[in-house]
């Protein structure tokens, strides 16, 4: 999947009231314009310019548009990873039969994590590992410092303005020190941190366009 590939399915197939949200978040921070008005930014004029942003990113960075998108997804499980309820152990000499006691969370995890190993995922794989993490992070938002067991698989759960200023608030550990950093550096535009947020937000859009579209929620 090439970066014009993946604009084109993302940024040309929203209805119009998604892109006009799509907009709002994107444009300003990440994508910018110096001769045309925010309201005159049509589709393809916005899908020029976020293609032009992934070929600058590859060549500022050296790596393909399909090693931004391993990190995007390495990214993800690092922050929603952390969060999901472990597998209750069976008790020394317990001969209960086996069954799977995984909390819903851990199963749907384990099951979309096999994703983040396919070599240049397609489209509807990318889209499918990032409906479920984003939800799952959606639970941890929410749940704060607490296990998720369980978590809301819908897409309406999904609040593409709420998970992005938590993604930009998430800090990590310096090595060494019991200081802290932000976990995406927002310094270079330019950057694997900031693609993957760019990458975060159009993919939740067109997570949220399915639903509009009449997508049904299935588990």
């Amino acid at each position: 999947m090439t970066y014009k590939d993946f604009v084109k399915e993302t940024i040309c197939n929203l209805s119009e009231p998604v892109f006009e949200e799509l907009k709002q978040l994107l444009l300003g921070e990440y994508i910018s314009f110096s001769i045309i008005d925010r309201e005159n930014v049509t589709k393809d004029i916005l899908a020029e310019k976020v293609c032009d942003y992934f070929c600058i990113l590859e060549i500022k960075t050296g790596k393909a548009f399909d090693k931004h998108i391993e990190s995007y997804m390495s990214d993800l499980d690092s922050i929603v990873g952390p969060h999901i309820a472990k597998t209750p152990q069976a008790k020394k000499g317990d001969k209960t039969p086996i069954v799977d006691s995984r909390p819903r969370s851990r199963k749907y995890y384990d099951k979309v994590i096999t994703t983040k190993g396919v070599k240049n995922p397609s489209l509807t794989q990318l889209v499918d590992y990032s409906r479920i993490m984003m939800c799952l992070y959606t639970a941890a938002i929410k749940n704060r410092d607490n296990p998720i067991d369980n978590f809301d698989y819908a897409s309406k759960c999904l609040a593409p303005v709420s998970i992005v200023d938590a993604m930009k608030s998430e800090e990590i550990s310096i090595v060494h020190t019991r200081l802290k950093k932000k976990r995406f550096d927002m310094k270079d535009l330019y950057s694997d941190d900031v693609c993957t947020l760019i990458l975060s937000i159009l993919i939740l859009f067109s997570i949220i366009n399915e639903k509009v579209e009449g997508e049904t929620d299935h588990e």
